[in-house]
């Protein structure tokens, strides 16, 4: 597996620069896999049957794609923690998401994760903050790369910028230091999904999908019934995605753009929520066999993201 580095471009911050690395590896555990897979609705049987897995070449547990997620969104939010005095979840709203996929998370993988930190521009009483974060596996290699536009709420004195690290398992690094990101995408092994590259054109029209979530499906994710979180989404807009490939690891790449006001969507205890999916290709690349498709989500006649884009290796 090749890993290269490249520097991550100048933001010219207004209020400071952090890098910090995950002190140890930690496992990513199959029971982990199960339940978020069930949260998320992704039935593939490769994420909960381990023979399953190895009939299409896993040697474990294959985690859904959106699982990175849950990886990155805690070292971000224990750095959130130690640079930002009486931080928590709550004074969080994501803005926009990236997530690139090198392999497919598996379980028994140790991983380790880097984390480059970047206020753009800090208001009164709210910063806007940009998060690179790169999970690598315990021999290094990186498995997948994220990136988070955050608006983060700051009280005036509250000086982040000027906090040392306070979390015992983050180490900082170097500002000078460059995130290793991948220049070209390693693949363990090819997908197999339904879909033939030969059968779409742009503008195919991608098979609509409703899905519905209930209060104890969001509160697994969120702990809170009265809401479905902007995470969860992204997981049932991936597991959309990985319906209409046949294999959920075609997905390579998902840039989602939340959009404003509906970062949390309502749902009534005994009254499930629907959600309906649909899409269609943006662009097709033969040669390489990937896809890009526009996806749209709406629930009780609103849109939950304001842009998403996806790209897929086809068969």
């Amino acid at each position: 597996m090749v890993s290269a580095t490249v520097d991550v471009p100048p933001v010219a911050p207004l209020h400071g620069e952090h890098r910090f690395r995950s002190r140890s590896d930690r496992p990513i555990a199959a029971d982990t896999i199960r339940a978020y897979a069930a949260t998320v609705g992704a039935a593939d049987a490769i994420h909960d049957d381990e023979h399953a897995a190895a009939a299409r070449g896993f040697g474990a547990l294959v985690a859904p794609s959106s699982f990175a997620t849950t990886v990155w969104m805690r070292a971000e939010a224990r750095t959130l923690n130690a640079l930002i005095p009486g931080f928590h979840s709550g004074c969080v709203v994501h803005a926009d998401r990236t997530l690139d996929i090198v392999r497919p998370l598996l379980a028994g993988d140790r991983i380790g994760c880097e984390i480059g930190f970047e206020s753009f521009r800090h208001y009164r009483d709210y910063a806007v903050i940009s998060v690179t974060t790169v999970l690598h596996d315990h021999q290094d290699r990186i498995v997948s790369t994220g990136s988070s536009t955050l608006l983060v709420h700051t009280p005036p004195d509250s000086g982040y910028h000027e906090t040392e690290c306070r979390a015992d398992d983050l180490e900082p690094l170097p500002l000078r230091r460059r995130l290793r990101l991948p220049r070209q995408r390693v693949r363990a092994r090819e997908p197999r999904p339904l879909v033939d590259v030969g059968s779409l054109s742009v503008g195919t029209v991608l098979p609509g999908d409703t899905v519905t979530v209930a209060a104890d499906q969001a509160r697994r994710d969120a702990g809170a019934a009265s809401t479905v979180p902007g995470m969860l989404t992204l997981g049932l807009l991936s597991e959309y995605l990985g319906r209409w490939l046949g294999d959920p690891t075609a997905l390579t790449k998902l840039q989602v753009q939340y959009t404003p006001k509906l970062h949390y969507l309502p749902v009534t205890p005994g009254m499930p929520t629907p959600i309906r999916f649909g899409g269609r290709v943006g662009r097709i690349s033969s040669r390489r066999r990937m896809v890009t498709v526009a996806v749209d989500a709406l629930s009780k006649g609103r849109k939950l993201f304001g842009c998403v884009s996806a790209e897929a290796r086809l068969g």
